[in-house]
């Protein structure tokens, strides 16, 4: 584990390469649409930038899909100086032109710069799957990432879950609410929270996590599986405190996700 404390918001960078997936609860692929404007010069003169200002930030490459191009990744991850926790939200794809051992070698490649890698797989295929003989060639720490969409008061739902984490039986499994539906008002919930109660019916609780203005977490324990319970609101500048600066897919940086966030000035980054 690298030896600094982070500090400062995390900057999260949109790769400028679609993931060809329409998961229901992404609030990147709208920026996705247009590719026109997408630009990685310019996306790395906002990172050294940022570093300039945040030199022990974390940086997560996130999507679309940061692996759609395994040279492109390896020049991105070159490209981002000492000094950062680095994590990588992705599908593992692969195609004709990158198997599981491909990806394997490039993720492993970089396992001393790479602090995790998070994996979607959900309850519902929404991508495509590679093998899950890809985890045991991967020596770079990683975690599944299931984002339960569905009801979680339906008995399908609970079937559906017991699958998941009995495929992915022994790895870190991180189960994430629904964006859509998270508020204030709620995030921090669990009285009310039917997810939280369908998880504490399978897994040991362990406790809450360290909460945070834009998120928090529960921890449970399963067998051999850490399983935690993540829930974080679909924006992340409350109040004017900014938790995440968004690098977009054409190099602008913004305050916040979306269509919540605005272009930032230099002042604004430095105060």
């Amino acid at each position: 584990m690298k030896d600094f404390i982070k500090e400062g918001p995390t900057v999260t960078m949109f790769v400028p390469y679609d993931c060809n997936n329409c998961c229901p609860f992404c609030v990147n692929k709208e920026d996705y649409r247009d590719t026109s404007s997408f630009n990685l010069d310019r996306c790395y003169r906002s990172l050294d930038l940022l570093d300039k200002i945040l030199p022990h930030n974390d940086i997560v490459l996130t999507g679309g899909e940061p692996l759609a191009d395994l040279d492109a990744l390896q020049d991105i991850l070159d490209h981002i100086k000492d000094g950062h926790h680095v994590y990588i939200n992705t599908t593992l794809p692969t195609n004709e032109n990158q198997d599981i051992h491909r990806v394997a070698a490039v993720l492993n490649k970089n396992k001393d710069k790479i602090s995790c890698i998070n994996v979607s797989r959900h309850l519902k295929h929404y991508v495509k799957e590679c093998s899950d003989e890809i985890f045991g060639l991967l020596e770079v720490p990683h975690r599944i990432n299931c984002v339960i969409f569905q009801d979680a008061t339906d008995a399908d739902t609970k079937e559906k879950l017991l699958k998941v984490l009995d495929r992915f039986s022994g790895h870190e499994i991180q189960l994430r609410a629904n964006y859509s539906k998270l508020t204030l008002d709620n995030v921090f919930d669990t009285e009310h929270d039917d997810l939280f109660k369908l998880i504490d019916s399978i897994a040991e609780y362990k406790g809450q996590l360290e909460k945070e203005l834009f998120r928090t977490g529960f921890l449970f324990q399963l067998g051999d599986s850490r399983i935690t319970y993540h829930k974080t609101l679909p924006y992340s500048k409350i109040n004017g405190k900014i938790g995440d600066i968004i690098i977009r897919q054409t190099g602008e940086i913004y305050d916040d996700w979306n269509n919540y966030g605005e272009e930032m000035t230099l002042n604004s980054l430095t105060l």
